[in-house]
């Protein structure tokens, strides 16, 4: 579509960066607007960003390197990393930055599960607008398809394949937009209800996971090595749902159970 916004000299922004510097400041606000949830001051709502950001960009690089680019030299492993146009995988960013979260929290004596809860509302909606930039990148695309809401990608910067530029493609983009959306209002009022610490972050997991699960099915980029017909990120999808499930069927619901024998 449009994956440079302006050119000024030498210096190109590009519409991808541009969306995603939005994605973190939309989270940002909504972190710091609810912050009365679990109390806690604005300095350490700006640490949390840090943190997420950082573990997010190098877990994202990292698994992408690992199960799809597969760098063979030091070259390729460096000129991998020095690219911010593409390369990322969602979960390999979500899975570190959870475990970074994670270490924070414990070293700060934070409640893990109640500020979980607070963070991960903000997360579709940073996401939601990070896709945005995909789609304007041209990353992340969709099969061949001729249906009536396909899209059509002519600039020859964009990321597409060159051989699909000018080919109708499912906009896959936007699907994980509209998801992410869905997701992040259910998300924010379910934390208005009554709920036990740590089931919204596991209730974003599920859902997630479901929508990434079917999106997958309509992608048309390189997925990396496919094992019993699904790619590595429907696979994560799957290992994430079960372990989500048996946290809460493990754990909060015997503890639910628990509490209501008392």
């Amino acid at each position: 579509m449009h994956p440079e916004l302006i050119t000024i000299g030498g210096f190109t922004v590009a519409s991808y960066g541009v969306m995603n510097m939005l994605g973190y400041l939309a989270a940002v606000w909504y972190l710091l607007k609810h912050r009365d949830r679990v109390g806690v001051d604005k300095d350490t709502v700006w640490n949390i960003v840090f943190v997420v950001i950082l573990s997010a960009i190098l877990g994202g690089k990292l698994f992408y390197a690992l199960f799809v680019a597969r760098p063979t030299s030091w070259e390729e492993w460096r000129e991998f990393f020095e690219n911010f146009r593409y390369g990322f995988v969602f979960f390999g960013g979500f899975v570190v930055a959870v475990t970074a979260l994670a270490v924070y929290f414990r070293r700060k004596k934070l409640p893990l599960l109640k500020m979980g809860d607070y963070v991960i509302v903000a997360l579709p909606l940073g996401h939601a607008l990070g896709r945005v930039g995909c789609f304007l990148a041209g990353c992340c695309y969709g099969k061949p398809w001729n249906g009536p809401w396909a899209v059509t990608f002519t600039n020859p910067h964009s990321l597409v394949d060159p051989n699909l530029l000018g080919v109708p493609l499912h906009p896959t983009q936007l699907y994980e937009v509209f998801a992410n959306l869905i997701i992040f209002t259910l998300l924010h009022f379910t934390t208005k209800r009554k709920h036990r610490d740590g089931t919204i972050v596991l209730l974003y997991a599920v859902l997630y996971s479901a929508a990434r699960f079917i999106i997958e099915f309509f992608r048309g980029d390189y997925r990396g090595n496919f094992y019993y017909g699904l790619s590595p990120s429907q696979l994560t999808a799957v290992v994430i749902v079960i372990i989500a499930a048996a946290i809460y069927f493990g754990f909060i619901r015997k503890n639910e159970a628990h509490a209501g024998k008392k």
